[in-house]
């Protein structure tokens, strides 16, 4: 039939459009990373041929693709009709056409002139002007965006158990811009990657984890073996809600959606994350710490190495300091041992012992560091202890060991924003909310007397 054959030829003319538009897509991507890797900004020859991609053969394909897409549904509707209704009704192939339909494209004045930071992958700056789009609709209560958050699937409807107006009610952030925050979250924060995660559903959870095994013993022939159980620990994990607060322009365009989606995602994301690890290294169960004591004020004397008398300040401690964390570390502990240390305390002590030890050439000192001390990695985290005077009796100058084992990160996933166009009015400004909700439990802390946890704490003597 005439139907089925322009059927068939406005398939394949689809399929060659949609292969041609992924490979500008790959074309755009090679010129970021290459910018990315030799950690630069764009050429002017970059720029030129992106331009020419994205403003002129992309936005072409794609008009003259959705053209042919209604064309193609067209002629399967005559073909359908001509059959008498019996032409078979191919799901996928809808679904496919409305995936196409909801495809966003980025218009050319919206364009990024700098690498994101907050948006990674192959559809980034598509996610941030998705991302940019949802806030114009939700805090600047653009009419025009709030349309092309509904053509494009993104809800702008706020929480149904958020109550009260704008400056009360909570908006769900759309999956583009929480994927980016989640993976930033992780990213910045040294807790979070390291300790164990709990994903709960709910704001209390009580989770079990081994303390003890079986015991082996001898036997005679025919003698019965004597039981023993494994011990097992609970621990009661508690999530508590977390807020950062932003502020944004008032006069929200379209023109900087993108460059406005990638701060707030990257502001916000870098609170949640300094706050966890704050919490987890330094928490002293007060509400500055919503409760939670972490390992600075948890960790009991045996998890507690002591360094040598006079060495008072990360410029003082010597070798023998850290070889004795080292050593009074359980063997159990061992597999995936880490340093945990500020940058000013790295330069001055582990960098310094490393540099003393010899061997080094122009190469070596020219080169950058690698983050490695004992045979250990070493994990920065700034809100470790940052002063470089002599500090006595200062509990927390370093952790050693395997934070997996010692202690636990509940969270809850999802986060919302709420907003306030009234708070700011003076200055023509929006005030940003955004929550989520964590805890953390450090369980395995070591003991009074007796063995010493899987995470060590260096302090300095008294004198």
């Amino acid at each position: 039939m005439a139907f089925e054959k322009q059927i068939e030829k406005l398939n394949a003319s689809i399929s060659a459009k949609e292969e041609q538009i992924e490979k500008f897509k790959s074309e755009v991507k090679a010129f970021n990373d290459l910018a990315d890797h030799e950690n630069r900004d764009l050429t002017a020859e970059e720029e030129v041929e992106i331009n020419k991609i994205l403003d002129e053969q992309v936005p072409e394909l794609q008009d003259s693709l959705e053209k042919e897409i209604e064309s193609l549904e067209k002629y399967e509707q005559r073909a359908a009709f001509a059959e008498g209704g019996s032409r078979k009704h191919d799901p996928q192939r809808v679904i496919d056409l409305e995936k196409e339909r909801n495809k966003i494209v980025v218009p050319a004045q919206a364009r990024k002139h700098a690498n994101l930071k907050a948006f990674k992958g192959p559809d980034a700056e598509a996610d941030a002007y998705a991302s940019g789009r949802w806030l114009m609709a939700t805090i600047g209560q653009d009419e025009q965006s709030a349309l092309w958050c509904r053509d494009h699937g993104i809800q702008t409807v706020k929480n149904a158990m958020s109550t009260g107006d704008n400056t009360l009610g909570g908006y769900t952030v759309p999956t583009q811009m929480e994927v980016s925050i989640i993976a930033l979250r992780e990213m910045y924060g040294v807790f979070r990657q390291n300790a164990m995660v709990e994903t709960m559903s709910s704001d209390v959870k009580t989770i079990s984890r081994p303390v003890g095994g079986i015991t082996a013993s001898f036997v005679g022939e025919g003698e019965s073996g004597t039981y023993s159980d494994s011990q097992w620990k609970n621990i009661e994990l508690v999530c508590r809600k977390l807020m950062a607060l932003a502020k944004m322009s008032i006069e929200l365009s379209a023109d900087s959606v993108i460059s406005i989606a990638d701060q707030v995602a990257r502001d916000i994301a870098y609170a949640f994350a300094k706050k966890e690890d704050e919490c987890g290294f330094l928490g002293d169960g007060t509400a500055t710490y919503g409760g939670i004591v972490g390992l600075k004020n948890k960790l009991l004397t045996t998890s507690t190495y002591t360094a040598a008398t006079g060495n008072t300040a990360f410029s003082t401690l010597d070798l023998a300091d850290f070889e004795g964390m080292v050593g009074q570390l359980p063997q159990y502990a061992e597999a995936n041992a880490k340093w945990y240390i500020s940058k000013v305390g790295y330069w001055a002590s582990m960098a310094r012992l490393l540099d003393a030890a010899g061997g080094n050439t122009k190469t070596d000192l020219s080169g950058a560091p690698q983050l490695q001390f004992l045979g250990y990695p070493v994990v920065i985290s700034q809100v470790l202890n940052t002063t470089t005077a002599a500090q006595t009796s200062t509990d927390g100058l370093c952790y050693f060991g395997d934070l997996n084992m010692a202690a636990t990160l509940a969270s809850r996933t999802g986060m919302s924003m709420s907003t306030s166009n009234e708070v700011l009015f003076t200055s023509d400004q929006i005030a940003i909310k955004g929550t989520q909700r964590f805890g953390i439990n450090v369980h395995e802390y070591g003991a009074a007397s007796g063995d010493a946890g899987p995470i060590l704490m260096l302090s300095t003597p008294g004198s």
